[in-house]
């Protein structure tokens, strides 16, 4: 699979929750938005 680089805006609030998400999960913030974007695309 090719990956393709895309830019993301986010609030300041909305990135720290994510960040939080990603690391109560062990994963980046790229691999955890990317792993969010295909469970909605199924």
């Amino acid at each position: 699979m090719n990956s393709v680089t895309t830019t993301l805006r986010l609030s300041e609030d909305l990135k720290k929750e994510l960040d939080k998400l990603a690391l109560e999960q062990n994963r980046s913030l790229n691999n955890l938005i990317t792993t969010i974007i295909l469970q909605y695309l199924d």
